[in-house]
């Protein structure tokens, strides 16, 4: 008979597990130990919302679960805000709690926190394992976790309920598949009849299925226009000639113009959790994806439930009459009219942000894994990033946590044993600026590009634009050489575009770890009031 933490790690490893994330406690050495001899990687992180943002990009990236690891009490509520981004970002994550031991519940209060109750408005399944329950828990949380919309799940476990023997009797319980329903082929093919403007939206549910060969047949033979969102970022090659934008940023993102022109919405793999503008469209929408249209439900004419590319090959004959104006003709128009703007001067030593996201397209290959932290640059990086590859960005945009650019830059690296690249403003840096030290500890490849302008911009330009001053948002930031030097890592600095060239090339060269500290001017983001 196998313990309860020796059944635990081995499902983990069936479930191809191969590193879990995470800041133990003493009441997690079963658990850990268990993880150890299964062989199953452990990465040590310094807090513990850092070790979810960690396994949420290597979920997405493997197609997988990805797992941290906690302690109870205290640690447990660190990770709230990484668990509430893999909600919100519908990420499968596990998330391993230690808890107090249930036989002193009812006397004994120190650091005790009700983590079922905790973690259930966040999570598909919140539990504490006993032997009794154990078996069928734990398989139960792994198979929910990617069901559906996936979500994250999480288990609490005691060290004495560890070192139990797990009961194995009974059936593992499962969990229920997404809805197959026969395709209406007939259906859309009314529905599409007389479109004239159809348009492509594209989200973050299209992982694991990746279904992108069938999506680019499906714009080519509708001739739409395909927007795409922060998630799925590359769905579509920036240089094909029907990708019109991305949306999802703002309320005013430029590619609502189109979305506002077309007569039929394609919805594949979508979900309105990365819209900061409402959706409230009446126009005719097609909805493709792995679960159902709610939470929140919309306006919906054709809807078609399973794995997405399955539902796309069979509408492989389906087709209808665009405008010759609309498609790549109306993409066309739509991108140099964007193009058409007056950037701003930068002040003396400082460097606009196009200039720098240019740098970083021309310097890096088409397949760069980027990722990005929260504030005015993730906003402009993911609004005008040229994605050419699919899956290789990465963002927290349901939730739009501040700390996760560098956490996922490190499971990117980790995860791939490519060179990542991180983009992140110095507020967020500061969240989880201890996690430099996996980047040395574990030589990954990562090039961490600080967006250094000493304040949160995007809240200090709301109080511009609300004719306040500048009031709580601006800081002085730590010499990053110095900070660098401590950690042993490369440092560049940033104040033009051929310094930009030059710390990139370095960066990419040394297959090792290098801050680049870019002087930015913010009065180029889209989202800054230039006070001026």
């Amino acid at each position: 008979m196998a313990t309860v933490a020796d059944f635990f790690a081995a499902q983990l490893k069936v479930v191809g597990v191969e590193r879990v994330y995470g800041l133990p406690g003493g009441e997690n050495v079963e658990i850990l130990d268990a993880i150890r001899r299964r062989g199953i990687d452990f990465v040590l992180v310094k807090n513990e919302s850092s070790a979810c943002f960690m396994a949420a990009t290597e979920a997405r990236l493997g197609g997988k679960i990805g797992v941290a690891l906690t302690t109870l009490g205290p640690g447990a509520a660190n990770a709230a805000a990484g668990l509430a981004h893999a909600h919100l970002d519908r990420a499968p994550v596990l998330l391993i709690t230690a808890t107090t031991d249930p036989d002193l519940i009812g006397r004994h209060t120190h650091q005790v926190l009700d983590l079922a109750a905790f973690f259930q408005p966040i999570c598909k399944l919140s539990a504490e394992l006993s032997a009794a329950n154990a078996a069928r828990t734990i398989r139960c949380a792994l198979s929910v976790a990617n069901a559906g919309r996936p979500g994250p799940v999480h288990i609490s476990l005691h060290n004495r309920i560890a070192r139990q023997e797990a009961e194995l009797a009974g059936e593992p319980s499962k969990a229920t598949p997404a809805p197959h329903g026969n395709i209406d082929i007939s259906a859309i093919r009314a529905l599409l009849a007389d479109k004239r403007k159809p348009i492509i939206a594209v989200g973050l549910g299209l992982e694991p299925g990746a279904p992108y060969d069938a999506i680019r047949g499906l714009a080519e033979r509708l001739g739409a226009p395909l927007i795409d969102t922060p998630k799925s970022k590359g769905a579509l090659s920036a240089d094909h000639p029907l990708f019109a934008g991305t949306v999802g940023l703002t309320r005013v993102d430029p590619v609502y113009e189109l979305l506002n022109e077309a007569d039929c919405i394609v919805a594949i793999g979508f979900d309105v959790v990365e819209l900061v503008k409402p959706w409230d469209y009446e126009t005719p929408l097609v909805w493709i994806a792995s679960w159902e249209n709610n939470d929140p439900q919309i306006a919906c004419a054709w809807a078609a439930v399973g794995p997405i590319d399955d539902i796309l090959n069979a509408l492989r004959d389906v087709s209808c009459r665009a405008y010759e104006t609309w498609g790549a003709a109306r993409v066309r128009q739509f991108r140099d009219s964007q193009s058409q703007v007056n950037l701003p001067a930068p002040n003396a030593k400082r460097i606009l942000p196009q200039t720098f996201l240019a740098s970083l397209r021309d310097q890096t290959p088409g397949d760069i894994l980027v990722t990005t932290d929260v504030g005015s640059h993730k906003i402009f990086a993911a609004l005008h990033w040229p994605a050419r590859k699919p899956n290789r960005y990465f963002v927290s945009n349901g939730l739009s946590v501040m700390g996760f650019g560098l956490c996922s830059a490190i499971a990117a690296a980790a995860t791939t044993g490519e060179p990542a690249v991180c983009i992140t403003g110095d507020a967020g840096l500061a969240m989880v600026m201890g996690e430099l030290g996996i980047l040395v500890e574990r030589q990954l490849h990562v090039l961490v590009i600080i967006m250094n302008d000493a304040a949160l911009d995007l809240i200090r330009s709301a109080q511009v634009r609300a004719q306040h001053p500048a009031f709580g948002t601006e800081f002085r930031n730590p010499d990053f050489e110095l900070v660098a030097g401590a950690y042993g890592i490369a440092y560049r600095r940033v104040e033009s575009r051929l310094d930009c060239d030059a710390a990139i090339q370095a960066g990419l060269s040394r297959r090792a770890p290098m801050l680049i500290d870019v002087m930015v001017d913010p009065v180029g983001y889209p989202t800054t009031v230039n006070a001026g």
